[in-house]
């Protein structure tokens, strides 16, 4: 028995080390996932501030040109998720008897009614269905001789008849009492031992569940730590292409801002940039996950799209 008391507090043990991993890794995730969420929402803003702004600024001074042209943003706003949402990992309960063993002994409080009721039984059955060395049925005598003669009976007779008398029924009366004390207290702690071993196997059961959540959590963190380097990346190259072409755009526009005397060199200019404000548009405005903390195909798709066309602005 000190062996099962043993093993259920090493498993307990066991077990709030598993649950600290667990919250360490989903404080872990939930960092970086700030620091993503930062890190990106500072490339949108970068890119709204120094890029789209200006180039709107300038393009909305061309005559009968009209800013419904140019795709309908809005200044970003902190508050887009980037990481997983943060999950809340449960703490164990330790149960009272738990802290109990770990600190000690495990503490059993019978009842002493036990030990006494079960000398009762015994003891009643025999006043009622035994018989005095004298063969006169116990149950017709009464006060002490009915007990004299009930304890003798235990001690297999009265002395006189060979038996060993009442000394020898009240060690034998003593006896049950004692053995019955015992094997109640070793039925009740194999009961909580029991309960314990049932309680940390659940608690084992949740944890492996967890751990294989936590385990698919930091792989999605993984894919979406890359996936928001790459659409970083994007919005740094939109920006840095935007601002690279934005002196001479602005000069052809203060050298005439007439769009019907362009000819087709700079009627390209202006629809590239215009292009180009599409483009970081679209790629601002995408989110990376959904309302459920998934990583969204159509990030990846928009990447991919952005990647392509800068690459073609690039050889034109």
């Amino acid at each position: 028995m000190v062996i099962d008391v043993v093993d259920a507090v090493r498993l307990a043990k066991a077990h709030r080390r598993r649950d600290r991993r667990l919250l360490e890794c989903q404080e872990e995730l939930d960092q970086r996932a700030a620091e993503e969420d930062a890190a990106l929402q500072k490339a949108r803003q970068m890119l709204y501030d120094e890029a789209i702004v200006p180039f709107r600024d300038v393009f909305q001074r061309l005559k009968r040109v009209d800013l419904v042209e140019l795709a309908a943003i809005e200044r970003p706003t902190v508050g887009g998720k980037v990481g997983i949402e943060p999950r809340r990992s449960r703490k164990i309960a330790v149960l009272p008897a738990v802290r109990g063993l770990a600190g000690g002994a495990l503490v059993i409080a019978v009842p002493l009614v036990v030990g006494h009721a079960a000398k009762a039984g015994p003891y009643r059955a025999v006043q009622c269905f035994g018989s005095a060395s004298t063969g006169r049925p116990i149950k017709t005598l009464g006060g002490a001789a009915a007990r004299n003669a009930a304890e003798a009976w235990f001690g297999r007779g009265s002395i006189a008849a060979g038996g060993g008398g009442r000394a020898a029924g009240k060690m034998m009366l003593d006896k049950i009492e004692t053995t019955s004390v015992n094997l109640t207290r070793e039925v009740i702690a194999k009961w909580q031992i029991q309960g314990l071993e049932d309680s940390q196997q659940k608690k084992a059961r949740d944890l492996d569940r967890r751990e294989t959540e936590m385990g698919e959590a930091q792989d999605a963190a993984s894919a979406l730590h890359e996936r928001s380097k790459d659409m970083r990346r994007v919005l740094h190259d939109l920006r840095f292409t935007l601002v690279g072409r934005l002196p001479s755009f602005t000069a052809l526009v203060e050298a005439c801002d007439d769009p019907a005397r362009y000819d087709s060199r700079r009627r390209a200019e202006v629809a590239a940039m215009v292009d180009l404000d599409g483009l970081a548009v679209m790629v601002m405005e995408c989110p990376i996950i959904d309302a459920e903390g998934r990583m969204t195909e159509e990030s990846g798709r928009v990447i991919a799209d952005a990647e392509a066309r800068l690459r073609a602005m690039e050889t034109e």
